[in-house]
């Protein structure tokens, strides 16, 4: 599992359902970020894409650094977000549409 399968899947998602204009527009890139206390995997916008606020982004999934210890921790985690944007992907258009 890694962020690329999740962006990969997303990507197809978006062709899938002819939203070539999101995937070509809207999709930066599916990220990671950590706050020091807690890890996120995003939806990231491209900085250009005028229907999502600059720096905003849409979280896949989150968990604390105490509950990421081993390598079965951090699949779960990433399996995680990878069900999240299926099980949501309408969200996630939306979201990416600006609403």
């Amino acid at each position: 599992m890694s962020l690329r399968r999740i962006e990969r899947e997303l990507r197809g998602e978006l062709l899938r359902l002819g939203r070539k204009d999101l995937l070509a527009g809207a999709l930066a890139r599916v990220g990671f970020t950590d706050d020091g206390g807690t890890v996120y995997i995003h939806v990231f916008a491209r900085a250009d894409w005028p229907k999502v606020s600059p720096g905003d982004a849409l979280v896949l999934a989150h968990a604390d650094h105490p509950e990421l210890q081993t390598c079965a921790d951090w699949r779960g985690f990433y399996e995680d977000a990878r069900l999240y944007l299926h099980d949501e992907l309408g969200r996630v258009v939306r979201w990416l549409e600006g609403r």
